[in-house]
């Protein structure tokens, strides 16, 4: 699912590690485990064209005593023939949506060990490695009771202005569930109750279903929300963010108790002068056009503190050895490089990798007001080259003049990086002159924001263990924006989820062809992780689809899901399905065709 939000994946070999294709150093199997979708449905039922929804076919099979002949079967067995065995091992993933294994008895909704048992024998008829996905985050969205929850306030995210509606992505229903943990809200209530009746029967399977179970995966993309959920993760300008409800509030307002204790101290600490805990409110206002009563209310992209410098850079034949972020003529540091840019990938033939993102941070809590110069200087053949340059403002929160600030210091005399041959770019951000002011209630607020998802995922992981599940099959779903060229990762607050002192193992949801992502893990000091969602989306060379499933094995992967196969018959898909993701011989889009090729190679090494 979080699939579908494109442009994370690990192609990159880690630091000092060699691609080999033709030979797998020793290590513990991989397993590859592929998300099939149509996972409950039976080969005589596909077949039976007076069916025309994946419900009937479902109903039909189960009616037939057909659930024994899964078409999901045949599909793996054809990728791998002869079962899993070698250093690399085909299974699958068994999506188990939580919201959907209610049943409505007497006008109340009730947990149906039938519907779970439904999902479970899978594990046992298809007798391959299995990661077992229990979702609940908000793609749980197509049962009869998330549509019913999803008309309660209560059980969702809230911006400034009220609670953030539903909407779709490529054609999947989004229900934005609270991140909120207690359990007295009615979509926890069920959402927690199902996974405790799933941990209870998951571990009532015999002995030898249950061993083919891999890893778990807990609740799918947790992460907080904002407008236009398909197009607007790029959004700088004009943001908004969840969580605004009422009760949010007061876990904001409690957060700030426990962390500083009293207000006189919040105060000292911040720079506020408020009388009490309970005049605070998170911010919300932008102070460019809305009017604040204090400067405690600002919030925009940038008001934790942090400015953004990033862009783009193909440079085919390697010119450039690095790029570094200067700021008023001073070194900053090394500018991320290799970020995932699929749109410049898709828009640019002559471009054959989506790896051109770069991304510099500005960190202007203690600089000065007034005009900055940011640039972002190459490094060729031991000559410096501009590769982009911006002017910007730090604003006093009084707006007053900062027209008798001195003039920034710059890098001067610097030839242009589009005098290298072969080499082009593009700097996106920040526009011209950007004005921007630090809020320190803003950077709580994103602190808070980021707790709150992992509060979610550490109740996701308690409850799971209190139902006797095992800590190292435990692992997240989580997709991380921080990976991804244009993306705006205030909008997330997801990417602390990801970290090596979690109790949960790291799942990391990767799309495109990102060798940052390595680096991230390394940043983050992680060393074990899984793949819950993987996708290459490369047609134009395909071969780095096999070093990213080769370089996955090198860097001590557990299992790498792709997404997805189907065996869902052609005549149920929607006139309008364009395929996005489908990994099958038949498709050609991202090179899902090629994707498919290299599965099958790769599992039969």
């Amino acid at each position: 699912m979080g699939a579908l939000i494109a442009t994370l994946a690990l192609i990159a070999t880690p630091a000092g590690a060699q691609v080999v294709r033709d030979g797998l150093m020793p290590r513990a199997p991989l397993m590859i485990t592929p998300i099939v979708s149509g996972i409950l449905l039976c080969n005589a039922g596909n077949e039976n064209t007076e069916l025309k929804t994946l419900e009937q076919i479902e109903e039909w099979c189960a009616k037939n005593g057909q659930n024994n002949d899964l078409a999901a079967t045949n599909l793996l067995n054809q990728l791998e023939p002869g079962g899993p065995s070698g250093k690399v091992q085909l299974g699958y993933t068994l999506l188990v949506p939580l919201l959907e294994l209610y049943e409505q008895r007497v006008g109340r909704w009730e947990i149906s060990p039938a519907k779970i048992d439904k999902y479970l024998r899978v594990i046992s008829v298809i007798g391959r490695p299995v990661v077992v996905y229990l979702m609940g985050d908000h793609y749980d969205s197509s049962s009869r009771l998330s549509q019913e929850l999803a008309q309660d306030p209560q059980n969702l995210l809230s911006f400034s202005t009220g609670p953030v509606p539903t909407s779709r992505y490529i054609g999947h229903g989004i229900i934005p569930f609270t991140l909120r943990t207690d359990e007295t809200i009615p979509v926890n209530h069920y959402r927690f109750g199902a996974l405790r009746a799933v941990a209870k029967q998951l571990k009532a399977l015999d002995e030898k279903t249950r061993s083919h179970i891999v890893a778990v995966t807990l609740a799918g993309e947790l992460h907080h929300m904002y407008p236009d959920f398909e197009n607007g993760v790029g959004e700088f300008d004009d943001i908004k963010v969840t969580d605004y409800s009422a009760a949010s509030q007061q876990e904001f307002r409690d957060w700030l108790k426990h962390k500083y204790d009293t207000v006189e101290r919040l105060n000292q600490k911040l720079g506020f002068r408020f009388a009490r805990f309970a005049d605070i409110e998170a911010p919300s206002r932008d102070i460019r056009k809305t009017g604040l009563d204090s400067f405690a209310q600002h919030y925009d992209a940038y008001a934790a503190g942090k400015l953004p410098m990033f862009g783009w850079l193909w440079d085919p034949n390697q010119k450039i050895q690095k790029i570094s972020l200067y700021v008023d003529g001073k070194l900053r540091g090394p500018v991320d490089q290799g970020l995932g840019r699929m749109d410049v990938y898709r828009a640019k033939s002559e471009v054959t990798s989506p790896n051109t993102g770069f991304r510099g941070m500005i960190d202007f809590r203690a600089m000065p007001v007034g005009k900055h110069v940011a640039q972002i200087v190459a490094q060729s053949n031991g000559k410096p080259y501009l590769l982009g340059e911006r002017e910007f403002v730090i604003v006093p929160k009084d707006q007053s003049s900062t027209a008798s600030a001195p003039a920034p210091e710059r890098l001067t005399g610097l030839e242009e990086a589009s005098q290298i041959p072969g080499v082009e770019h593009w700097l996106d951000r920040p526009k011209a002159l950007q004005d921007v002011y630090y809020n320190p209630m803003a950077r709580e607020w994103n602190q808070f924001r980021a707790h709150q998802v992992n509060q979610m995922l550490s109740h996701f992981y308690r409850v799971a263990r209190a139902e006797g599940l095992p800590a190292e099959l435990l692992y997240s779903h989580q997709i991380v924006a921080e990976t991804n060229g244009t993306w705006n990762p205030v909008l997330f607050a997801s990417d602390e989820s990801v970290s090596n002192t979690t109790p949960w193992r790291n799942g990391i949801n990767q799309y495109g062809a990102s060798p940052f992502a390595f680096e991230y893990l390394k940043k983050k000091h992680i060393r074990g992780y899984g793949v819950p969602e993987f996708n290459p989306l490369q047609g134009k060379t395909p071969e780095v689809a096999r070093d990213a499933f080769v370089q996955h094995y090198q860097a001590g992967a557990k299992f790498v899901s792709p997404f997805f196969l189907s065996v869902v018959p052609a005549r149920l898909r929607a006139p309008d399905d364009k395929r996005h993701f489908d990994i099958a011989p038949d498709n050609a889009n991202d090179g899902a065709d090629k994707l498919y090729d290299t599965l099958q190679w790769f599992v039969r090494k």
